[in-house]
């Protein structure tokens, strides 16, 4: 029973669709605009015959005007196919949660992803860094069952990273060409560290999906003692909790947000914000207007 309401959640990301605003160079066949000229649907130039000697792509009014007496055919742009890489940042801070289970989250947003593209005709990959062990890969495929496959994949994780050192080093070393990029973290970092991750990724096309728990960033005010565990390192400590104190703590959390949403915008970029659980509806609109 409890497979099947996963594989159900998972199918709601089947209206997901990827839209990109930049022209993707690829040979294969797909939906997306290529670089790549031949004999796509969608006009793309006027070449000489000598260059590209296609009788059937002939252009008789453009070579008929022609004062050189030359020659000209038709080019069509052809579509290429996408694959989508799914970017886990599984630092010791997504195994905390207030209101919400991040690391659940973060297995159905990947899954559902994985999903979308796959029923999409395109492939996906997954890249979890942070997690206890090492890096979890799994390489571009559209098998059946792939949503459900990363899904489980990034449950039985055991987040422990910290920092953006390892999470930049696997950034750049993703496939520059025919791809996008699902950034998927906490952004439990500072700005610089979020600066040196999107540096890291660009040129690529990125969609960051940020994971809030709205537990974490309004604490409760009563006065007393608290354990508090530090999200990033996974330390504990005791804090003496107020009104105050809590009052503060929702101030800084609102100002380092901004901050991080201003990095976001420098890079060209938006992310995909989800606080506590998931509306399909609003991540597929966020997901239509990313600058992509």
């Amino acid at each position: 029973m409890t497979r099947d309401m996963d594989r159900a959640e998972l199918h709601l990301f089947d209206a997901l669709a990827w839209r990109l605003g930049r022209i993707q160079p690829g040979l294969r066949e797909g939906r997306y605009r290529g670089r790549m000229r031949g004999s796509g649907e969608a006009f793309a130039d006027v070449a000489d015959f000598l260059a590209h000697p296609d009788p059937r792509r002939l252009d008789l009014r453009r070579s008929l005007v022609d004062p050189f007496g030359g020659f000209f055919v038709r080019r069509f742009e052809r579509q290429t196919d996408l694959v989508l890489h799914i970017l886990l940042d599984a630092s010791a801070s997504l195994g905390v949660g207030a209101s919400s289970d991040r690391q659940g989250l973060a297995a159905l947003v990947s899954g559902g992803l994985a999903q979308a593209a796959r029923r999409g005709g395109d492939k996906a990959a997954l890249h979890v860094v942070g997690a206890s062990g090492g890096l979890v890969h799994a390489p571009p495929s559209r098998q059946a069952g792939l949503g459900d496959d990363i899904r489980a994949m990034v449950l039985g994780c055991v987040p422990a990273g910290q920092g953006v050192e390892e999470l930049a080093r696997v950034a750049s070393g993703l496939p520059l060409r025919r791809n996008l990029v699902a950034l998927v973290s906490d952004f439990d970092l500072a700005p610089v560290e979020l600066d040196r991750l999107l540096a890291a990724l660009a040129p690529r096309p990125v969609v960051p999906v940020w994971l809030r728990d709205s537990g974490l960033e309004t604490p409760s005010g009563r006065l007393g003692l608290s354990e508090i565990r530090d999200p990033e390192t996974g330390r504990r400590r005791t804090v003496l909790t107020s009104p105050g104190w809590a009052a503060r703590h929702i101030e800084e959390g609102e100002n380092h947000r901004g901050k991080l949403r201003r990095v976001f915008a420098t890079h060209g970029l938006r992310a995909v914000e989800i606080r506590d659980s998931i509306d399909i509806d609003h991540l597929i609109a966020a997901l239509g207007e990313a600058p992509l």
